[in-house]
């Protein structure tokens, strides 16, 4: 995570407006956690609660919360929110990214009529009719984008993205690698046995500020459109379904699926493996832990968790319950035997 680029304390604190205690000649070349961190390694603790561990890291400077007392003998740096301040940190010191060189490479295809002034397009890509590619926008190698698509300025499609055509991305948006805006929706009539393919005439809207990992897919609608709200971000290998309108700034993580025609609010957060059932609805805020299955809509600012989702709270009632069934079914044999022995005795009595 090192190209060369090395920064001292000193200049560092001046960068994150914080607060030096130690060594101002210190030097950072790396960032790295505080297990992995040694000498010309920047680290850092979240909260005061986690400042003890830094006792044991090996790390040359280290970032603390600013109402965090500072280890005696270590150089470190106070600061508002050390987890943001990394974020700086890592940027400065990251090594450069490759980019795409303004202007059409020799081996790349574009149509005649389309509109590619002022963007940088890689080795073998195909632009169709009358796409228009903004200024300062990258289009690695490989990539494809279909005719009447639109991508905004200073836009980044990695290798082999492809972008359907009448799709539109806006400014800034960054599509990782292998991902697909504007497949085919999957839908099918079932009539006399046979499946019957329903025409996807739709199309995908992805506002600005929006990043899409690698290997995901995002479906055109089968008519109208798809649409990614600005500001959000979505993992690797995630698939939104056609027609599904995701609000501003939601967080999809991993191998989630949402399926057609849902909606989600704004700041709506998927952990990994969520699966999204059609047409519900997630309000603002709305928070889906891990695994989970959403089969109902989930009102705003509401956390859940579960297949099928409950409000955390009795997830966690109802899983701890299940800890103690092993148990219970063993005092419900005991109570059974001692009821059948009553009985026995009962009758016994009974019969004398």
């Amino acid at each position: 995570m090192c190209d060369g680029t090395t920064l001292t304390a000193r200049e560092l604190a001046e960068r994150l407006a914080g607060e030096l205690i130690g060594d101002p000649a210190a030097t950072v070349r790396s960032v790295d956690t505080l297990e992995q961190a040694g000498e010309g390694s920047l680290s850092w603790v979240g909260s005061a609660k986690h400042a003890a561990r830094l006792a044991e890291s090996r790390a040359s400077v280290a970032l603390i919360p600013a109402d965090c007392d500072a280890p005696g003998g270590r150089t470190v740096i106070r600061v508002a929110d050390p987890d943001l301040a990394v974020c700086d940190v890592l940027g400065w010191l990251a090594p450069p990214i490759e980019h795409v060189a303004v202007g059409v490479h020799a081996s790349a295809v574009v149509a005649d009529d389309a509109v590619v002034e002022g963007a940088s397009i890689g080795p073998h890509a195909y632009v169709g009719a009358r796409a228009v590619i903004a200024a300062g926008a990258e289009i690695h190698a490989g990539v494809y984008i279909g005719s009447d698509a639109r991508v905004g300025r200073d836009c980044v499609l990695w290798p082999n993205v492809v972008v359907r055509e009448r799709c539109v991305l806006g400014e800034r948006v960054i599509v990782h690698p292998n991902s697909t805006i504007g497949s085919d929706g999957f839908g099918y009539l079932q009539r006399g046995g046979t499946n019957r393919k329903i025409p996807q005439i739709g199309t995908v809207i992805v506002e600005d500020d929006v990043e899409i990992g690698a290997n995901s897919a995002i479906d055109r609608a089968r008519s109208g459109a798809t649409r990614i709200g600005s500001g959000t971000k979505i993992d690797n290998s995630v698939q939104v379904g056609h027609n599904v309108q995701i609000a501003s700034d939601c967080i999809i993580i991993a191998n989630t699926a949402i399926g057609g025609s849902a909606v989600l609010g704004r700041n709506v957060m998927l952990s990994g493996c969520v699966g999204v059932r059609d047409h519900v609805k997630l309000g603002d805020g709305a928070q889906i832990a891990g695994g989970s299955a959403v089969l109902k809509n989930i009102p705003a600012g509401s956390v859940q968790r579960g297949s099928p989702t409950v409000e955390l709270a009795s997830f966690l009632r109802q899983h701890a319950a299940l800890r103690k069934l092993p148990r219970w079914i063993e005092e419900m044999r005991a109570m059974k035997h001692r009821l059948a022995e009553l009985e026995r005795i009962v009758s016994s009595e009974n019969s004398g």
